[in-house]
């Protein structure tokens, strides 16, 4: 009974990491690859143009992340407030705001191509980069529209599915680069083109996918209201301003490295700034996989369990991108010569690998902040480590020369250390918990508790007996005291016995709120609702007498568990 219910969460939460991480790796690996063929084909000045490039793709990519981040969080909170209905308004809603925005994004990214490849490119890079640009655009709105399917079916708990689309976008993208950069010899604008199909093809697997099935979110069109479009905008913040800064920061740097006067530092950026988007897999995909948890968690104003998804997530990013470090750490000459550079890149790559750790930490914190309402903590950290921190430091050490590379790793130390400094103020402000901004107000109040319960008949009992404590301190009546227990052992055993796995756990929390009895109880293995598959067995004597006592029960699907509610 005792035990934290972290352990539900862990094996929920590690279920999706993996599965969340190569998605991720889907979505991102298209540039390395990219880099990777054009750098030996075309050599320096076609690797440079593709990093010219990255910032307009990132436009893309802000314009994709701020509908469907907003929109999937804007869900998850109103799934974890039982407004299931909420969330596939908001759903349909963004899903023709996106489409009518980001068709004219790109629209005026194809007229204007010209003057684009003119800003970003040198003279020996532009007719590379107009190239690529026009090509880009042609299939841009299925990059915007692939981060929507993207983002709901990972709150639908659908993370093989996602990863399936993204695994496949990525091999068909290395594929065709091969084939029309070298045997087709299309040049720099077959590599755009092997970005645009692969892309089209992983959007239409991904709404597939999304739509089809007994999923909770179905094809339509709303119209957003204006302050839906500001709450989606509000919520999506944090990830599309992250994008957008990155877009600017490539730009500044490429500037700053081009002012040197040291020949070659602007292709080891680009180097550098492929292996960084490479890693984002990790920086990224770790704080996704429990991004759709906590907004749930939130939702339910459980800040105990967005706590504990936050401490994993922090465990398994510094684990994860401390390995993929020392990889880079160990072997950067190996690394440059992998991109056909003649370019000197050791030392760019080592501090890259040492920035690792702290930018992955960072982006957990904004990911956690944004889940919970901080925006404007979460905001803080995405300005400071996606542009300012970054330009700040790449202009002090310009002197430096060669080892201006420095600012990767202070840009992202200074930042954690400013959002842990910062956090504290927010904190005392508002009355929350430091460092992870959560209003745990029920939970210090003796409000509320939650545990993990596992799937056999003694740790049932051993619940259902020493819930009584919880009760009493609560003031509950007899009546409601002897319903809790009895819904706790009937519900959680006929649960074990039909849906989940021996080795399972469930997770339990009972909440006195606000004059309210309420007890959830999730559970993994397959859809099943004991309220509604009760017949007239003896099997579920125990669930109609929890019904006849009961004020309501509500059950929901989401993040691939069962979720039951019992209002007494």
């Amino acid at each position: 009974m005792r035990r934290e219910n972290s352990k539900f969460i862990s094996s929920l939460y590690f279920r999706g990491l993996f599965p969340n991480v190569i998605a991720v790796l889907g979505g991102t690996v298209n540039v390395f690859f990219d880099g990777i063929f054009i750098g030996r084909k075309l050599g320096d000045a076609g690797l440079e143009s593709v990093n010219q490039c990255l910032p307009v793709y990132l436009l893309l990519c802000t314009v994709g992340s701020l509908y469907a981040s907003g929109a999937s969080f804007l869900s998850a909170h109103a799934i974890g407030e039982n407004d299931v209905e909420e969330g596939k308004r908001i759903f349909q809603g963004v899903l023709l705001d996106a489409l009518l925005v980001g068709g004219g994004f790109c629209l005026l990214g194809f007229v204007f191509a010209g003057p684009l490849a003119k800003l970003l490119g040198t003279a020996v890079s532009i007719p590379y980069v107009y190239l690529y640009l026009r090509i880009t655009m042609i299939g841009g709105i299925a990059k915007i529209m692939l981060y929507i399917p993207y983002f709901y079916l990972r709150l639908e708990g659908r993370d093989k599915q996602c990863m399936t689309a993204m695994l496949t976008m990525t091999v068909l993208n290395i594929v065709l680069d091969y084939i029309l950069l070298f045997p087709l010899d299309f040049g720099i604008g077959g590599a755009a083109w092997a970005s645009v199909t692969a892309t089209v093809v992983a959007a239409g697997m991904s709404f597939f996918f999304l739509l089809s099935g007994n999923g909770t979110f179905r094809l339509g069109f709303q119209k957003l209201h204006m302050s839906d479009r500001a709450a989606v905008f509000r919520f999506g913040s944090p990830m599309a301003v992250n994008n957008m800064l990155s877009s600017a920061r490539i730009f500044v740097v490429n500037l700053i490295l081009g002012s040197m006067g040291i020949g070659g530092l602007v292709s080891v950026f680009a180097i550098a700034n492929n292996l960084n988007e490479f890693s984002i897999c990790i920086q990224n995909g770790v704080p996704q996989t429990g991004a759709a948890m906590a907004g749930i968690f939130y939702g339910e104003k459980d800040s105990k369990s967005v706590r504990a998804v936050v401490n994993i997530e922090l465990l398994s990013g510094m684990a994860l991108s401390f390995l993929s470090g020392a990889v880079l750490f160990l072997f950067p000459a190996q690394i440059g010569r992998l991109f056909g550079s003649s370019a000197d890149c050791g030392f760019a790559v080592r501090c890259l690998a040492v920035s690792l750790v702290f930018s992955t930490m960072n982006s957990v914190m904004s990911y956690s902040y944004n889940a919970v309402g901080q925006l404007a903590a979460a905001n803080m950290v995405t300005v400071s480590r996606g542009f300012a921190a970054t330009a700040v430091f790449a202009l002090l050490f310009r002197g430096l020369g060669e080892r201006i590379w420095l600012f990767y790793p202070c840009a992202e130390i200074s930042t954690f250390l400013l959002l842990t400094a910062c956090s504290f103020l927010f904190a005392k402000k508002k009355c929350l918990t430091p460092f992870y901004l959560l209003d745990d107000t029920l939970e210090r109040s003796g409000n509320a508790t939650s545990f993990a319960v596992a799937c056999n008949d003694v740790d049932i009992c051993e619940a259902s007996e020493k819930i009584r404590y919880f009760c009493e301190d609560n003031h509950f009546t007899d009546k409601e005291t002897m319903t809790i227990s009895l819904a706790l052992e009937e519900l959680l055993t006929i649960i074990t016995h039909e849906s989940c796995p021996p080795d399972g756990f469930m997770d339990v929390r009972v909440l006195a709120w606000d004059e309210k009895r309420i007890i959830r109880i999730r559970s993994g293995g397959r859809r099943y609702n004991p309220v509604e598959a009760q017949d007239g067995s003896l099997m579920y004597i125990g669930v109609k007498m929890i019904c006849a006592l009961a004020e309501r029960t509500e059950y929901l699907s989401a993040l691939g568990v069962n979720t039951l509610i019992i209002y007494i």
